[in-house]
């Protein structure tokens, strides 16, 4: 017999009692966990991955994996915050999209910090202001970001987790229409992104570069007949109106950012590792340094060159690849690497973040 409305839920009702009871006793343990780790580290990145392909590989519809990465990635988050709570310096001010990255790891855990510069988030960590930091590293349409690369390898800071956020453009206004928008304010790398749009929809607008896409937001309110490409979540945080919704010239925009911390963590399971070398200056080191990792079988995900700022025409090789440092393939190409480089500097390993919850 089919059931009604009322029954489902009585049942749903019973469920969700069992389930606070479960998470009262996850969190009980979680508790217990934390002191006996005092003073050995809490975060684990590794060890919520490995959780969440555990029980991914036992899901059945309707649930997905997204669902359960969701769900999952606050009750980790709220298992943290049990254990302890931490600082974490992010790129902001708050409703950036590096703030968005951050709040979808450390929402119930830690004191967001935001910062006016990826410099200034850099040296929070640097200094032990803070314990971890979180700054954008690439997007999907637009490429690197040199000064993440640059700082990364003056400072020499760790890599311990990557976030992968998918990008949605909004435009944001006090105006009603669009044809009263004189003037668009945004990040260099997000007007980038929504390039054909503006020049297709507000020919008549002027652009304006600013720090961040939140300081874009927040200039509109300064500013009359402007508008802000930013984040949705900038726009409930200032007050602002969306004209125009998802605006990104390309659909499948997405910003990679970084969990940065003064000491890596051993990461198992599907990872990858970053480093930066500085080939040895003889024809073939490029092409050697590749073959090395070909040669054992490495899946090298991204190669891109820097100037080293040592000396004219001299370049650093940032080099992610799939794989951790736990792994004798991959010591084993690091140790191979020396004989065609100068120096190679290991940013660290850490779990893809495509497996990420």
């Amino acid at each position: 017999m089919m059931k009604n409305i009322e029954d489902l839920r009585t049942e749903i009702d019973t469920l969700d009692e069992q389930l606070l009871e479960l998470l009262q006793r996850r969190a009980a343990l979680s508790v217990e966990v934390g002191a006996l780790k005092q003073g050995q580290g809490i975060y684990d990145p590794s060890r919520e991955r490995d959780i969440l392909e555990r029980l991914a590989a036992r899901l059945r519809p309707p649930l997905t994996r997204e669902m359960l990465a969701g769900v999952f990635g606050t009750i980790f988050s709220l298992s943290r915050g049990l254990q302890t709570r931490r600082k974490v310096a992010f790129f902001g001010p708050e409703g950036s999209y590096t703030h968005s990255a951050a709040l979808a790891v450390f929402a119930l855990d830690a004191e967001l910090c935001p910062q006016d510069s990826i410099e200034s988030v850099i040296q929070e960590v640097l200094t032990g202001r803070a314990e971890l930091g979180v700054v954008p590293v690439e997007n999907s349409t637009e490429g690197m970001i040199n000064q993440t690369l640059d700082l990364m390898a003056a400072t020499r800071l760790c890599v311990c987790r990557e976030i992968l956020l998918p990008i949605r453009h909004c435009l944001l206004s006090r105006q009603a229409r669009l044809a009263d928008v004189l003037e668009v304010f945004s990040h260099p790398q997000a007007l980038a992104q929504c390039r054909t749009w503006l020049g297709h929809n507000l020919p008549q607008a002027a652009i304006t570069e600013t720090a961040s896409t939140s300081e874009a937001a927040r200039a509109v309110t300064r500013r009359p007949k402007s508008a802000a490409v930013a984040s949705e979540e900038a726009s409930r945080l200032y007050g602002l109106s969306i004209l125009a919704a998802d605006i990104n010239d390309v659909p499948n925009n997405i910003t990679r950012f970084w969990v940065v911390a003064r000491e890596g963590l051993k990461t198992t399971g599907r990872a990858k590792t970053s480093i930066i070398v500085t080939l040895q200056n003889k024809p073939g080191a490029l092409y050697q340094a590749i073959g090395i990792f070909a040669g054992r079988g490495i899946n090298l995900s991204s190669i891109k060159s820097r100037p080293s700022r040592t000396g004219p025409w001299e370049y650093l090789f940032f080099i992610d690849f799939e794989g951790s440092l736990e792994q004798d393939t991959v010591s084993g190409a690091l140790e191979d690497l020396k004989a065609c480089t100068n120096e190679i500097i290991v940013l660290g390993s850490y779990p893809d973040g495509r497996y990420n919850p």
